[in-house]
């Protein structure tokens, strides 16, 4: 737990070791990983379980998304997951209940989205503008987001340069300028207006 701690919010220790005490846990704080924040899986052939969460989070992305994490540990124990959709009305059931009784970790001002997460869990923590803006970007003045600039504007990301088409649900069909392929890209990316 004290190496845990610098990663987390002040009094989220409490959560962690309520939590995972009936456990036997291998848990790993990573590098960055572009593809995902956080993993869980049962150990084979043992009765221990893995949970993985990147490092370079801030402490209430890193906290928000270890509680994912439990959600499906929990959900596996209670309900072997062999036999449930991993993010199905189970995990989102242990998961609101979860944030429910973590949100005072939060801040005030991002307790509301947390609530409003918790009655309404998605399995990808970008499919929650609010919450992928919120706590996951860790929100700085000078970040421009997909979902602020006006159709048609050209962006990068990175090194790829797209121009901004319609919205689709949570997301913007976008065109790629070198390649002319679309992509749905999520509203919550931070991009570079050009």
């Amino acid at each position: 737990m004290e190496n845990l701690n610098s990663y987390l919010p002040l009094n989220s220790a409490l959560f962690v070791e309520k939590w995972l005490k009936d456990h036997s846990i291998l848990f790993k704080i990573t590098k960055r990983r572009e593809t995902k924040l956080g993993d869980y899986r049962k150990i084979l052939g043992d009765n221990r379980h893995q949970i993985t969460v990147n490092g370079d989070l801030n402490p209430y992305a890193f906290f928000f998304v270890f509680t994912h994490e439990v959600a499906h540990l929990k959900t596996f124990v209670q309900y072997n997951s062999k036999r449930i959709n991993p993010h199905g009305k189970e995990w989102k059931t242990i998961f609101g209940q979860l944030l429910m009784e973590s949100i005072a970790i939060y801040p005030e001002a991002l307790q509301p989205y947390i609530l409003h997460h918790a009655k309404h869990p998605k399995a990808s923590l970008g499919a929650d503008a609010n919450i992928s803006k919120y706590v996951i970007n860790d929100v700085k003045s000078d970040q421009t987001y997909l979902e602020d600039i006006d159709f048609g504007t050209i962006f990068s990301i990175g090194k790829r340069i797209f121009k901004k088409g319609p919205k689709q649900k949570t997301r913007f069909l976008c065109v790629e300028i070198k390649s002319n392929k679309r992509y749905l890209i999520s509203a919550t990316s931070i991009i570079n207006k050009l």
